[in-house]
């Protein structure tokens, strides 16, 4: 894999590849997963598209509040150091 600027730097894939590799290879689980299962899957009805947003939803406002807090926390912290 080569980055954007047609040199080979590391041995290392770049981090889009990784993902990209690791959503695929969950994917990949998944699928077989499911075809191997089969019929046995009945406790996943309880998982449903709207509670799979909700939870999308409460997890993104945490991680906003969080960064939110730590943005404050490190413009406060840096505002001390120019005084």
């Amino acid at each position: 894999m080569f980055r954007r600027s047609g040199k080979r730097e590391g041995k290392l894939p770049c981090a889009r590849c990784t993902i990209l590799r690791a959503f695929l290879g969950l994917v990949l689980m998944l699928v077989i997963f499911g075809i191997t299962a089969g019929n046995k899957l009945d406790y996943f009805a309880l998982i449903t598209t709207q509670k799979v947003a909700n939870m999308i939803w409460v997890i993104g406002i945490m991680i906003f509040i969080s960064k939110l807090g730590f943005w404050f926390w490190d413009r406060k912290n840096s505002n001390n150091y120019l005084n």
